[in-house]
């Protein structure tokens, strides 16, 4: 006579990846409807403040704030600076304080944990306690982009930097079964060949160099509309970084196709802490497997693409419904 038994505690771990995180709500939905509903949330980054959310029992508000957003709306809401890093982010997490309304994790509707790292020594901080807004505000601290965060006298920045898909944590708040969700795992789009050196065959000549152009001149430059007066900051246009790009594809699984140009400074942060979040993420999974992973095709959006919430939500959903045979398989064993 076969049995069949249910793991007592669901873990779900929202792993980091910036304006990917939208993805996390499409997860959930498909989660729920399919009637999986976690017992424990862990996330580091994006997956923290969405987790948070989540468990606070905000996620249609989230959805909803989120499908909003437009570039101009995202603009409006950085606070630039100097020191620390090029955003403050207190508009930010402004917006998300006032759903928190001042509690603690333990008044959340579920056990709930955020993920940090401390500058000085690299360690991993499991923020359990304390308020929720100050735990996803060090969560967020993406180093270079939102300024570190004093917390019991030690500086926290982003627990990207440390545990991108903290499957670590959930275990260790007594999740029988872990579900996790990486945000990082085709961000590469073939920048990446798992260390192997491809050689591609040399172009012919009349391909590598088109009749009529100097190969020696300079690249020409892309022309870019003039910003909309949302996009003007006291008379003037943001500078060049602040700008979308123009490659943008709807389509979040389609990369952007190359340029010649020289990448501006937000391009090569973003780009770099892409594959710093790939490689750590790897290593961190290699050691730590959850017992599900989803993995959304997120590769064509960017980490600063918060605008373009509709597509990945949508792929959120469509990677867990992909996933669906194999949960329900390992939830309820012969």
């Amino acid at each position: 006579m076969s049995t069949h038994r249910r793991y007592r505690r669901i873990g779900l771990v929202l792993g980091g990846g910036a304006a990917r995180g939208w993805a996390h709500i499409g997860a959930i939905r498909a989660l729920h409807d399919a009637g999986i509903r976690p017992d424990i949330v862990v996330g580091t980054s994006i997956g923290a403040l969405v987790g948070a959310v989540y468990a606070n029992g905000d996620l249609d508000w989230l959805e909803e704030w989120v499908s909003r957003l437009t570039w101009q709306t995202v603009v409006r809401l950085l606070d630039l600076r100097i020191s620390g890093g090029l955003l403050g982010g207190k508009k930010v997490i402004q917006v998300f304080a006032n759903r928190f309304n001042g509690r603690d994790i333990s008044q959340l509707e579920m056990p709930f944990a955020a993920v940090a790292t401390e500058l000085d020594s690299g360690r991993e901080t499991w923020l359990q306690d304390g308020g929720v807004v100050d735990a996803v505000r060090a969560s967020i601290a993406i180093p270079g982009i939102f300024t570190p965060v004093l917390h019991d006298g030690v500086w926290l920045v982003d627990g990207g930097l440390s545990n991108p898909v903290p499957v670590s944590v959930a275990r260790g708040m007594r999740a029988d079964y872990v579900i996790a969700v990486d945000l990082n795992n085709d961000i590469l789009n073939g920048r990446d060949f798992g260390g192997a050196v491809v050689d591609l065959p040399p172009l012919p000549v009349e391909e590598a160099e088109p009749v009529g152009v100097d190969p020696d001149a300079p690249p020409p430059e892309i022309a870019t509309a003039t910003p909309a007066p949302l996009l003007r900051r006291n008379g003037k246009p943001f500078p060049n970084w602040l700008q979308p790009s123009p490659e943008y594809s709807p389509d979040v699984r389609v990369p952007p196709a190359p340029s010649a140009r020289v990448p501006s400074l937000l391009s090569s942060i973003a780009q770099s802490i892409d594959i710093m979040q790939v490689r750590i993420t790897r290593s961190r999974l290699a050691g730590e497997p959850a017992d599900i992973l989803i993995q959304p095709r997120l590769g064509g959006m960017g980490i600063f693409d918060f605008h373009r919430a509709e597509p990945a939500i949508e792929e959120g959903r469509a990677a867990v419904e992909a996933m669906l045979p194999a949960i329900r398989a390992c939830l309820a064993i012969d």
